[in-house]
């Protein structure tokens, strides 16, 4: 899995502001990428050795997850199941790559530990692709008494990074 976490982005409990910048994103679409050529398969020398794969798992096992990491992380899997423009994709198995991903993020950046830093770039990875946003007319707030076309208006903007955006900004980051 590859990984590159932008310094734009910022790390959770540095900055003040917790908006992000798309400027980047907006402009990918126009790009022209020419494709990669890919040498046959037995001129492919492997990056990483067996030894290499196990030093790795070891570091793994030995990372330390604190309680309060712990909360943070369940608490950001509850915000985003209730999320009121959230249907559905919030299943136990991707809390399982969730977890699992915010234990290995720890000896890529060299830690033995992990901060809610790693924990908001491995919900920025997991979560995102498996967000089934809410149709307007399955919104919940309807229940209550909103107005369709003010839900309508509302889910018009918003989209699975966002959503993930919004939980991280609601739940309170551990010091």
């Amino acid at each position: 899995m590859s990984h590159f976490h932008n310094l734009e982005d910022g790390f959770a409990n540095l900055e003040a502001a917790s908006e992000w910048i798309e400027d980047d994103r907006s402009s990918s679409s126009s790009v022209v990428r020419k494709s990669v050529v890919q040498k046959p398969k037995e001129s492919i020398e492997r990056t990483f050795s067996e030894a290499d794969i196990q030093q790795i798992v070891r570091q793994v096992e030995d990372v330390t997850v604190t309680a309060e990491v712990k909360c943070y992380i369940q608490n950001i899997v509850t915000f985003l199941r209730v999320h009121r423009a959230v249907d559905g994709g919030m299943t136990p198995r991707a809390t399982i790559f969730f977890n699992t991903l915010v234990k290995c993020l720890a000896p890529l950046h060299g830690l033995r530990y992990v901060t809610p830093s790693l924990v908001a770039i491995a919900a920025r990875k997991i979560y995102p692709h498996r967000i089934v946003p809410t149709v307007p007319d399955k919104e919940r707030s309807l229940q209550y008494g909103s107005d369709l076309e003010a839900v309508r208006a509302y889910l018009e903007s918003v989209t699975p990074v966002s959503i993930v955006q919004d939980v991280l900004a609601s739940v309170e980051t551990p010091l």
